[in-house]
């Protein structure tokens, strides 16, 4: 944070992505839609694991664009793996209003 330029505005975005997984040792797998193979027309799902991500918004000096510097990643299980382990389930909104409320305090803390 201490090198971004001055004036620089603090953007924090956020992505999902999935990990295409099987095997029957991978706990917190899931049937997800695949938004790679999927159009308009046609959902694709696939087994494996949901991540969401959370990236600072920075310049570079060798890029005209800004680059997006993961810093957070959270991994979103599957209802029935939540169900299943007695857990409560939670959306990807709820997971990134977490992710979001636990870097607004970090940033409130640096003052």
């Amino acid at each position: 944070m201490a090198l971004l330029p001055p004036g620089w505005p603090i953007l924090v975005v956020v992505d999902e992505t999935l990990e295409r997984r099987k095997g029957a040792r991978i706990a917190a797998k899931g049937m997800y839609r695949d938004a790679v193979r999927s159009s308009k027309s046609r959902v694709v799902t696939c087994l494996g694991l949901h991540w969401i991500c959370m990236a600072l918004i920075v310049p570079v000096p060798w890029s005209q664009r800004p680059w997006a510097l993961p810093f957070l990643t959270l991994l979103a299980p599957w209802r029935r793996t939540n169900v299943a382990a007695g857990k409560a389930h939670r959306t990807l909104i709820d997971w990134t209003v977490v992710m979001v409320r636990l870097v607004a305090r970090g940033l409130t803390r640096r003052g």
